[in-house]
């Protein structure tokens, strides 16, 4: 969930409380809640700022049963990623809440932007609710490697998000949200780094992230059996694959 749509909803008169009800009387879990901004701003720096959004983002995640905060750094050159240090404060703050920080890497983010650069940040904080979150497009964009991934705990990874690229150049990848698409029908090959998270039994959540501005002008049922579907299909091999034999 968008920490932003639930600020949206209470705005119009809803109480977060409510809004946690009606998604139990659903029979759903919340898996992630999207996202803290890690940076300050270069000129004084904004630390206190993002310690607010932080107590306030994981009070949310709190009351929704949630159990990791999406964090994301830095994205433009007027900003700075937050220190190891400010990280670990961010998580203290997380931990007084039950909440985990999860540190996504964007391709496109200044520094902080492959699964390296990211899992240094989350091990110099040395925070124990602190871990990653993989995101199977951005990992491919970024050149991460797999080599990378089996030197990480399966305990730091706390979830999985799940898109596939179309066959464009990676400048377009880069630049515009609307060349991704479902699991299975673009250029990823999801094999080696499934067969990675198997062999750690990795055991969180797998969300399905597709930047897409067709999909948000198409239908939202129609575009939810599509994703269920591929997602699934996605779910069905790996289920095969733990298969002994």
């Amino acid at each position: 969930m968008w920490a932003d749509d639930i600020k949206a909803a209470i705005s119009s008169e809803q109480s977060l409380a409510g809004i946690s009800r009606r998604i139990k009387d659903a029979g759903l879990d919340v898996a992630e809640l999207c996202f803290l901004g890690l940076h300050d701003k270069v000129a004084g720096g904004d630390f206190p700022r993002v310690l607010g959004q932080t107590e306030e983002i994981c009070r949310m995640a709190q009351i929704l049963d949630c159990g990791v905060v999406v964090a994301v750094p830095a994205m433009t050159q007027d900003s700075a990623d937050v220190t190891p240090e400010h990280f670990h404060h961010i998580c203290k703050v997380a931990a007084t809440y039950g909440v985990r920080i999860g540190l996504e890497f964007p391709a496109t983010a200044c520094k902080v932007n492959n699964l390296a650069a990211a899992w240094q940040l989350v091990e110099e904080a040395r925070s124990d609710n602190a871990g990653l979150v993989i995101d199977i497009f951005h990992f491919f964009l970024s050149n991460s490697n797999v080599e990378d991934l089996a030197r990480i705990p399966a305990e730091k990874i706390l979830l999985v998000h799940v898109s596939d690229a179309m066959d464009v150049p990676a400048e377009k990848l880069r630049t515009y949200h609307d060349y991704r698409t479902f699991p299975g029908q673009g250029v990823i090959d999801y094999d080696p780094v499934f067969h990675e998270l198997r062999h750690k039994d990795y055991q969180g959540a797998f969300s399905l992230e597709i930047w897409n501005q067709e999909l948000l002008r198409s239908e939202a049922r129609e575009v939810a059996r599509k994703g269920y579907a591929s997602l699934n299909s996605l779910v069905q091999r790996e289920r095969t694959a733990r298969k002994p034999g």
